[in-house]
């Protein structure tokens, strides 16, 4: 569970991360691609070269920010995003290099706006949805594993 006070730490981010989003996304793929080039195969480049995926990514990282205090509202993209990873075979353990690079990516292009307190409400609510998705992941094996299984 999230601290009420990183609730509203990163619910008052939100605008800035809706302005700087691409940015910030932009910035996290370079920085996890140079310092961990393995997980690149888990990524559609061609959705890297147009944008695309940075985009869907910021996204994504604004809609959490907004609706951090109503995870009900996030369920539908947290559903669609825990498909595509489950396909991409994402691995619990790759969250934590996607959080470090976002987080860095996030200090990179905000700069003083990523308070200490900005980035540990962020580093806390990074770790809150990954433990969802990582869950939600979890259960999605488990459920295909079920169909195939005699």
């Amino acid at each position: 569970m999230l601290s009420q006070k990183s609730i509203d730490i990163v619910k008052s981010t939100a605008p800035i991360l809706k302005q700087n989003g691409l940015q910030i996304t932009n910035k996290m793929y370079e920085i996890m691609f140079s310092n961990h080039p393995e997980v690149k195969e888990k990524f559609d480049m061609s959705a890297q070269a147009d944008g695309s995926q940075p985009a869907r990514l910021a996204s994504a990282i604004y809609n959490y920010a907004s609706k951090i205090d109503d995870l009900s509202a996030l369920k539908p993209m947290v559903e669609r995003i825990a498909n595509r990873h489950v396909q991409t075979h994402v691995l619990p353990e790759e969250y934590s290099i996607v959080g470090s690079s976002l987080l860095q990516a996030m200090q990179d292009i905000l700069g003083e706006v990523i308070t200490d307190e900005v980035m540990a409400a962020w580093t806390e609510a990074y770790q809150a949805l990954s433990d969802i998705f990582i869950a939600r992941e979890h259960d999605i094996y488990q459920e295909q594993k079920s169909v195939i299984a005699p």
